[in-house]
């Protein structure tokens, strides 16, 4: 062995003998906020750990400055090691726990010190934190902040502030813990309406914490110190049927849903919705990579974990009903010796579903991204492999000749299609991350998103998807139909897409037929008035 190959090895050793050590301190991290949680679950905290190394907070339990340590989702209580986790648990009381709410005597819920920048005292109005150690007070309830030489003229009893229509209030719900293994969080059980709240309206919020590059993961935890913890769902660690399920059981509460994911997540979720006896207006916040239904709803084309989620629970109320259309997807497989190529498949679509090129960059942008640690995973990895796996089809032309390979009938009418590479099937006005693929054939055939029509159009290529972004070129109108079917013949694999999921589709039949209605909620913009509009 030479000295090239001694350095390899020793090279591969310090690599595997790394990740063996990280991997090791990750399962032990797990294992020990599960531990501090189990003995914490009295208090009602749950702590997450947290690096505050270049931010300036302090033990609430020994005083000192936090370099990293704990910090409550529910309350954002924050301590520096487990020994004073373990002791102010015995001292300070989760806002949660509900053996201390009595709707005749709710007091604010004070925690001291590490106060955030730029809020003032709600009786002196004058800057409150900053310097050095814990001062002045926050209620985890109404996020007022009040100095502590003001914090006795304040009122004790909390109204919930600018969220009082938003949060369902601890004395009037009961949480219960499944019985289902995989159900690690707390869900209501029942809910009372609060007799001191006009125009109550609780919101539910969903949440991947896997999505938007970790803004999921932050956006999860915002959401709980904002509101009660039971009305904040974690995909990963809750049953969305078993969460909901108090809102078929409580018809008289008018309630709201948003949902903060990718499309997967929100096509998911809007299943599970869908089975409850009433339609629930559901808003959606962009955490993945296109966001092409957030677009349209004007929630935006992307979102951090920085959210302000009062004011975002504010728009949530004052948004507008509108319904969309959802639809039924089933591929069926032909069959080759009496055995089906292919199992068969039945989803939903909200967006759009398609087949041919643009499925097939997704396809390839999807096993690349499952192959790739999530850690390293961002939304810009996303869009940098989708400009990869598109410019490769611009040369290779895999899906060349697709016109050749299907038969389309639109309402049981056969179509005769152009040379194509992309056949694209809308339900909304956006497609491909913001193109509107529809806005040049809307004076002639117009687009309804509750219609129970959808529109089809097709690409000659990848470069032609990439014009269409740019605005420099325009769809093929295919048509409009209530109903559709694709015929997928020969021995061919087909790549295909639905609401940015891929998958390989062996030659047979895909029908296309209207699901449902769905209740959706379009923000609704509020102009500046005033001097307000000029600055």
């Amino acid at each position: 062995m030479d000295v090239y190959d001694e350095l390899l090895a020793a090279a591969l050793f310090i690599i595997f003998s790394t990740f063996i050590l990280w991997l090791f301190r990750k399962l032990l991290a797990v294992r020990k906020r599960k531990t501090i949680n189990d003995t914490s679950s009295k208090s009602g905290h749950y702590w997450s750990p947290i690096d505050c190394s270049e931010q300036h907070n302090y033990c609430s339990g020994c005083k000192e400055h936090i370099v990293s340590g704990y910090e409550c989702d529910n309350c954002l209580l924050k301590v520096d090691n487990i020994n004073c986790l373990r002791s102010i648990s015995t001292k300070i009381q989760c806002k949660v726990n509900q053996s201390q709410c009595r709707r005749e005597t709710f007091d604010h819920h004070w925690i001291i010190g590490n106060i955030g920048p730029d809020l003032f005292c709600e009786v002196c109005e004058e800057l409150c934190g900053g310097g050095v150690g814990l001062q002045d007070f926050r209620c985890s309830w109404c996020w007022r902040v009040v100095h502590t030489r003001c914090k006795p003229k304040f009122t004790h009893r909390c109204d919930f502030g600018r969220l009082q229509r938003t949060i369902i209030p601890p004395y009037c719900v009961v949480t219960r813990k499944p019985g289902n293994r995989n159900q690690r969080m707390a869900v209501i059980d029942k809910v009372e309406i609060p007799t001191d709240t006009d125009k109550w309206r609780p919101i539910m919020v969903i949440v991947n914490p896997k999505s938007g590059s970790g803004a999921g993961k932050q956006l999860l935890r915002n959401f709980r110190a904002h509101l009660h913890p039971a009305q904040v769902v974690d995909v990963l660690k809750s049953n969305i049927a078993a969460s909901l399920r108090w809102i078929d059981e409580h018809p008289e509460v008018d309630v709201r849903i948003l949902i903060a994911g990718g499309d997967g997540t929100i096509c998911s979720t809007l299943d599970q919705i869908d089975t409850l006896s009433r339609r629930i207006p559901v808003a959606v916040l962009p955490l993945g990579t296109g966001n092409d239904l957030s677009r349209w709803l004007k929630w935006g084309k992307k979102c951090g974990g920085d959210v302000d989620v009062i004011k975002l629970m504010e728009d949530i109320q004052d948004a507008e009903v509108t319904h969309v259309d959802r639809w039924t997807i089933d591929a069926e497989s032909q069959k080759k010796l009496g055995v089906r190529l292919q199992s068969n498949k039945t989803l939903s679509m909200t967006n759009y579903v398609s087949i041919g090129v643009d499925a097939c960059v997704t396809l390839g942008m999807q096993n690349t991204r499952e192959s790739i640690p999530r850690a390293m995973s961002s939304r810009f990895l996303n869009k940098f492999l989708f400009f990869t796996f598109g410019t490769k089809d611009v040369f290779e032309r895999v899906c060349k000749g697709l016109n050749e390979r299907i038969d389309l009938y639109l309402d049981d009418v056969h179509i005769n299609l152009p040379d194509i590479e992309g056949l694209i099937f809308l339900n909304i006005p956006y497609w491909g991350a913001g193109v509107k693929p529809w806005s040049t054939y809307n004076g002639s055939h117009r687009q309804d998103c509750d219609d129970e029509t959808i529109e089809v159009f097709a690409v000659t290529s990848s470069f032609h998807i990439a014009q269409m972004q740019i605005g420099l070129a325009s769809p093929l109108c295919i048509g409009q139909a209530k109903h559709a079917k694709l015929v997928l013949k020969g021995n061919h694999s087909f790549p295909m897409q639905s609401d940015g999921e891929a998958w390989v589709q062996s030659a047979g039949t895909v029908l296309i037929s209207h699901k449902c209605k769905t209740a959706m909620l379009r923000k609704v913009e509020k102009r500046n008035t005033g001097c307000g509009m000029f600055f």
